[in-house]
């Protein structure tokens, strides 16, 4: 079962694992970081927090949801291809209803809003609000609630911002889509939690399913400020 501490996705956390040593030796070069306000290597401290505290869930609402009417074999196969207990969660309490939690992500949620609001003054208003609403389209359009399972926010997601920000203000783009994007993945996310008729035990949000394109998109920011 999910809880407030939960299994690291050992294949995520080496992908992006992989990608922080080339960033770590541009922190320490100093070449990247200046333009998000941050000195370089509370910036890569950050990155790693994301990634460590992702296993962290904080509990925030309950509500009632209806299960889904999965067949062994289709819950085995959602709980391997998410590395979530679909089957376990679907035998537990109710035979019918799920007991949901929704909860924030420390590190796909918490870490990466903080980031987005320390950021924000030096983001330009206009460029930068038009990029979050733009996101907040796109991740509610191209997101889905995987009953069972929870909301699943496509990590392409966090690309979209890129031509957006280049256009409205090529000059700021690290910025912009740190805030736009953050922002606008997070709210765009909590679009779908209502209403909801196929549920889940959890609704991680930053977490299962999301914490792929938020971590994605703050990636984009750090790497995209070498440029400006």
């Amino acid at each position: 079962m999910r809880g407030i501490i939960n299994e690291p996705n050992l294949k995520v956390l080496a992908l992006f694992g992989f990608i922080l040593p080339p960033l770590l030796y541009l922190c320490y070069t100093g070449e990247i970081g200046s333009a998000l306000g941050l000195d370089s290597y509370l910036l890569f401290v950050l990155l790693v927090a994301m990634l460590v505290f992702s296993v962290l869930e904080i509990p925030v609402f309950r509500l009632k949801t209806r299960k889904p009417n999965y067949t062994g074999g289709e819950a085995r196969l959602l709980g391997e291809l998410y590395s979530v207990p679909v089957e376990e969660e679907l035998s537990a309490g109710s035979p019918s209803v799920y007991d949901t939690k929704i909860t924030l992500n420390i590190g796909g949620f918490v870490l990466p809003l903080l980031l987005a609001f320390y950021v924000v003054s030096l983001a330009p208003f206009l460029e930068t609000l038009s990029v979050a609403l733009i996101m907040i389209l796109s991740t509610h359009f191209l997101s889905r609630l995987e009953a069972g399972v929870g909301i699943i926010v496509p990590s392409y997601v966090a690309l979209i911002s890129i031509p957006f920000a280049l256009i409205l203000a090529p000059g700021s783009i690290a910025t912009i889509i740190l805030v736009g994007g953050v922002l606008g993945i997070l709210i765009g996310m909590m679009t779908l939690l209502y209403p909801i008729e196929e549920g889940s035990a959890f609704l991680n949000l930053g977490g299962v399913g999301s914490f792929e394109a938020i971590y994605i998109t703050v990636l984009l920011a750090v790497i995209l400020s070498f440029f400006v």
